[in-house]
């Protein structure tokens, strides 16, 4: 919150409300005697006292002494320390400590605004929701679940409902907007099983656990650590030792400690190692275990307020988070962030002031403490585990190596220091017999599977009712009944579900249930998704069909419905023969084609384009390529084509947008996947868009999918494509279909047929070709123009003086016969300039 600057006086820091030469721009660290002596600073003759209080400061690694850099140090990794860099005419010296006494007595008056408002914030949070308990308990008419009215009222009226607390001691639903102009506060739940602070081990959960204690009584709230199985033993010693410290002063303080029922070890063997694209530890380790210990009657999820240390200094992801938020990591917590926007030092000063214990960790260098290995650990913090925690590390080593032999890197060291074992995707090496097999999506759903660990109608009921027995039965869902029947097979079965290709949610609910009985390993991650308490996993899956609520939680919480069949991803289907390729999440917007065509000639060598030059530029030089404006992402040329275009785009705009969308039909392959996959005149959204695109791209990822989808729906959205060429037309908020676009241009239309000879490289074709049953091509997938309004069009091209094509459509003859000498750009200069 506050500006830093060095006080070379104490050899500390001082607090500033306002930015001046002196400030620095990065939050230091303190170092202490133990870092020092693991890079071996005693070693080359310096000189300094082993106490409590901190020797100097760090800002990255960059070592400072009273405000003068002293050295960096350089090359850290999991198998060498690094190297120190001192610098010029720096010599050896005794270091004296910072004065501690003195440099809390300057940053005492800002420290005391800085906490006391985070107390002031601890208790307002905790008194508004135990008032909120004692209204929702009072009346049996506030016994209601306001929060699922609300969601229920959003989808109705299609804006932004609120939860509020009337003054006659009652709930209320009304648009958060009326809320918020009336003053009112919005509640994020009408009623708080339980009060947490989470301790993580880390110094930002120490100072929210001693805020709590200064603020709510020690009997309203409880503390859980959360034991991943590869804790830090520094972390283990400090929670002992913070139990005792709080024990002593609160006795009624209740603290507990949160466990997987198997060790992180196995799971690293039958998911493989965590990398930082699927992080599948937090979930099944931290998280699952967490929520868990936290259900209430009834095997339901409590509804928990947790106070945590969440700091918007330590990620961009987080400077974005809001300090009380409901859903964060889990559907039934709300989150409240006391220290949120802190920065480190004013953290460590908390700690200094009231002498609190600090985990061993930090002293000897770890910028951040977390697990003994992880996937978003710094090299740096590698080095230090390393090098102090060896015995315990070796194990997860041990199998990150065996893991990287097995997969063919030369130089398995270098790979490894790199860090680069924290990117490969989970389980990729790892051999296993089970495996599920997507044999068709249209218009049945036909699934093999092979060694399956669960049943493989174990989650089916959670999609919606269902009848029957183990070789067929029926699945009902959105009013609609489904049949299904199952074969065995070789070590497996083969499940078809019938006529299920317009419904394809039902089919991604369907995918993921089966991914889950057939990758199964009971790790509990599921099971704290589910609202009502209808899913147990342990020690066996069973599903209270008398309790779910089909609300899906259990299917859509992660990628595949299922962290282990994510990580391993034994998936036998044929890849698509097209890869997605993604836009940067933008479409080709309209206004960025008019301002380029309007300043083609330098739009590249300035930036008045307005457009960002990391993210919406190169996407929009992208798409430009696919329409063939430009001639590649490197030179970016104007194209003949687009030479042409830009000509026409002045006078007749709706041309050209034309023009474009047959380009994209060929070369970009959602485009082409759009044209070719979604029908005319029927309804769909867009997440029903993304399920069929992962059916026909299964090698691409969930993110992938909804990115490249998102950019395809703002193209169709903001530009004349979507509404004028009616390739999207919206029926109701999120409903949309498709419409055949009949006002298609005789110029377009001699382009098209052009642009589809070209591609087969004829130039004599049929009418039956273009409208065949099932076209991928042309003009009928593009635009959806009917039969005979291209006859029509066909004859008037056929009949101009200058014709470009012939067209011969009497006494049962449908021949079109192009011009040798043209192609669908001359055709199209011919009919338009």
């Amino acid at each position: 919150m506050y500006k830093i600057e060095w006080d070379k006086e104490t050899g500390g820091v001082i607090l500033n409300t306002r930015v001046t030469n002196e400030t620095l721009g990065i939050a230091p660290r303190p170092v202490f005697y133990e870092e020092l002596d693991l890079l071996g600073l005693d070693r080359l003759g310096w000189t300094y006292p082993h106490i409590e209080a901190p020797l100097m400061w760090a800002v990255n690694k960059q070592y400072y002494y009273r405000g003068q850099r002293i050295f960096e140090a350089k090359g850290a990794n999991i198998y060498s320390k690094p190297t120190l860099e001192f610098c010029k005419d720096v010599v050896p010296m005794d270091l004296q400590p910072v004065d501690m006494k003195a440099m809390l007595a300057k940053t005492s008056d800002l420290m005391f605004v800085l906490e006391n408002e985070a107390i002031e914030f601890i208790r307002d949070t905790f008194t508004t929701y135990t008032r909120v308990n004692h209204t929702f308990d009072k009346s049996d008419s506030n016994q209601l679940d306001f929060e699922a009215l609300a969601v229920k009222a959003e989808k109705k009226q299609k804006q932004k409902m609120a939860v509020v607390k009337q003054d006659c001691d009652s709930f209320d639903i009304m648009p958060l907007e009326t809320a918020k102009n009336e003053g009112k506060r919005v509640l994020l739940s009408t009623k708080i099983d339980r009060f947490i602070a989470s301790f993580s081990g880390g110094k930002d959960s120490q100072v929210v656990l001693d805020l709590c204690t200064r603020a709510i009584p020690p009997t309203d709230f409880e503390v859980i650590y959360s034991d991943t199985g590869y804790e830090l033993p520094s972390s283990l010693e400090l929670y002992d030792e913070v139990q005792q410290y709080y024990k002593e002063r609160f006795p009624s303080l209740k603290f507990h400690i949160a466990r997987n029922h198997e060790s992180v070890l196995n799971y690293w063997d039958k998911i493989g190692t965590p990398s930082d694209t699927h992080r599948w530890c937090c979930s099944i380790m931290k998280t699952a275990p967490l929520y868990r210990m936290l259900k209430v009657e009834g095997n339901k999820q409590a509804r928990v307020l947790t106070f945590d240390g969440v700091r918007a200094e330590e990620s961009t992801r987080r400077s974005g988070y809001s300090r009380i938020g409901k859903g964060v990591k889990h559907s039934t917590v709300i989150n409240a962030s006391p220290i949120l926007f802190w920065n480190s030092v004013e953290i460590f000063l908390y700690l200094f002031k009231y002498e609190l214990p600090i985990n061993l960790a930090y002293r000897q260098g770890m910028t951040r403490v977390g697990c003994l290995i992880c996937p978003f650990s710094s090299e740096w913090n590698d080095m230090i585990s390393s090098v102090k925690y060896s015995n315990k590390l070796q194990p997860f080593l041990y199998r990150i190596e065996s893991i990287v032999k097995k997969s063919g890197i030369s130089d398995m060291k270098e790979y490894i220091e790199a860090g680069n074992w924290k990117r490969r995707a989970g389980g990729r090496e790892m051999k296993s017999d089970t495996a599920l097999v997507i044999r068709s999506t249209r218009p049945h759903l036909v699934v093999g599977v092979k060694k399956n660990k669960k049943n493989i109608l174990t989650w089916i009921p959670t999609i919606g009712k269902i009848a029957g027995n183990a070789s067929k039965g029926e699945v009902f869902y959105k009013g609609k009944t489904y049949s299904y029947s199952i074969r065995p097979e070789s070590e497996g079965c083969e499940i078809t579900f019938y006529n299920t290709d317009s419904e394809p949610l039902l089919q991604g609910l369907i995918k993921r249930a089966l991914y889950k009985a057939t990758f199964c390993i009971n790790c509990e991650a599921c099971e704290v998704e589910c609202p009502t308490g209808a899913l147990k996993i342990i020690p066996e899956v069973i599903i209270d069909r008398n309790k779910c609520i089909h609300c899906h939680r259990c299917l859509n919480f992660h990628e595949l419905g299922c962290i282990v069949a994510n990580s391993l991803k034994i998936t036998e289907q044929n890849p698509s023969k097209m890869k997605l390729i993604g836009y940067n999440n933008f479409g080709l917007n309209e206004s960025w084609l008019d301002f380029f065509f309007k300043n083609s000639d330098t739009y590249f060598s300035n930036t008045d384009h307005g457009l960002n030059v990391k993210e919406q530029l190169p996407a929009f030089v992208k798409w430009m390529v696919h329409t063939e404006i430009l001639t590649d992402t490197k030179s970016k040329n104007l194209s003949t084509l687009g030479k042409l275009l830009k000509q026409i785009y002045e006078d007749n705009p709706r041309l050209v947008w034309e023009v474009i969308w047959i380009n994209l039909a060929y070369n970009s392959p959602i485009v082409q996947w759009y044209t070719s996959s979604m029908r005319f005149n029927t309804c769909f959204t867009e997440s029903e868009v993304r399920e069929l695109v992962k059916n026909d791209f299964p090698e691409a990822s969930a993110t992938t999918v909804k990115n490249v989808v998102y950019a395809l729906f703002r193209t169709l959205k903001e530009s004349p494509i979507g509404d004028e060429l009616k390739q999207l037309e919206s029926i109701e908020k999120l409903s949309f279909k498709r419409e055949p676009y009949e006002e298609l241009s005789r110029e377009a239309i001699a382009y098209s047929v052009y642009k589809y000879a070209d591609i087969k490289g004829i130039k004599n074709l049929r009418v039956q070709d273009l409208y065949s049953q099932t076209p991928t091509d042309g003009i009928v997938p593009q635009f959806g123009l009917p039969k005979d309004r291209f006859l029509k069009i066909l004859r008037s091209l056929s009949s101009d003086n200058n014709r470009v094509l012939v067209a011969e459509l009497n006494m049962g003859l449908d021949h079109i016969t192009l011009r040798d000498d043209l192609t669908c750009e001359k055709a199209l200069t011919i009919l338009s300039i």
